[in-house]
């Protein structure tokens, strides 16, 4: 590491610690947390905010959207930073249309970025993680033609499962608390939809999207499955939850509950799940409107 990097480094602690003695601890204390951070730009001005936020939160993962035109000497700095307070940084990104035949490329585009990245950069400037978001229901397909809709997914997972080996780095997918009543037969098989996104991967996301942990329609109840399958599959389970507004009620998010609120249900769902080898903790989604919620 040259002196100007250690210089720049330093100067940033030094803020980060300044940022944690303005703040109250949030005392979210549950297994694992993580966050998705969309808005890449944020890296390249607030980066000791961002990590002051995730010190004070007990983030210990964040799923960081990769932007190809934001120069790589902001990531290098950003994971540098992250890794000196003992924070992973999954590479993130995702869309709709790479459940298509057309967005592979998409897809094949971003794990070129992430190798050609990779092999530049020392071991603690690297991604630990690879993340993707990709929700196949949104294409008009996903009603239409389900069949073909959900085995291009399904190719898609294949795909980002031998790119992610070949990098070495486990792989994460998010996936909405439904697709455990999804099924599928086509040629990879039939079956349970939820379980075989699980037994492909290292780690799932699941979008859990309630602001109540107790209840039918609770938390609690809505990732019941997933975690059985991960556990039977000795895979790992993110409970996920939203903190953004949502236009389809308030109820599926914390937005208007409050940060207090959101960590007590939480502490709910982490009593519940704490003895399963399968949970792996709580993803908040996601860092802007988690940010804007303990304000």
């Amino acid at each position: 590491m040259n002196r100007i990097w250690k210089m720049s480094i330093c100067l940033i602690l030094l803020s980060i610690n300044s940022y944690q003695s303005n703040e109250k601890a949030a005392g979210m204390d549950v297994r694992g947390k993580s966050t998705w951070l969309w808005n890449t730009v944020d890296i390249v001005g607030h980066k000791e905010e961002i990590i002051g936020f995730f010190k004070v939160h007990g983030v210990d993962e964040v799923y960081l959207q990769v932007n190809p035109n934001i120069e790589k000497e902001h990531y290098q700095l950003f994971i540098q930073m992250a890794t000196l307070e003992n924070i992973h940084v999954y590479a993130l990104d995702g869309a709709p249309k790479w459940a298509t035949v057309k967005g592979q490329s998409a897809l094949i585009a971003f794990f070129d970025w992430l190798e050609e990245y990779q092999f530049e950069t020392s071991e603690d400037q690297r991604f630990t993680g690879v993340h993707l978001d990709v929700e196949p229901y949104l294409l008009s397909g996903w009603s239409t033609a389900y069949g073909k809709t959900v085995l291009n997914y399904q190719k898609m997972v294949n795909e980002a499962v031998i790119r992610s080996d070949s990098l070495q780095l486990p792989l994460g997918m998010d996936i909405p608390f439904w697709f455990d009543g999804k099924t599928f037969n086509n040629e990879l098989g039939k079956g349970n939809l939820a379980q075989w996104v699980i037994g492909r991967t290292d780690e799932v996301g699941v979008m859990a999207y309630r602001d109540l942990a107790n209840g039918e329609n609770g938390i609690i109840e809505l990732v019941r499955n997933e975690m059985e399958f991960a556990q039977a599959a000795g895979k790992k389970v993110k409970v996920g939850v939203e903190t953004a507004p949502s236009a389809e009620g308030d109820f599926l998010t914390f937005h208007e509950n409050g940060e207090q609120i959101m960590l007590a249900e939480l502490a709910l769902v982490d009593a519940q799940y704490g003895t399963y080898s399968s949970y792996n903790g709580i993803a908040v989604h996601h860092y802007r409107s988690w940010k804007d919620l303990s304000e």
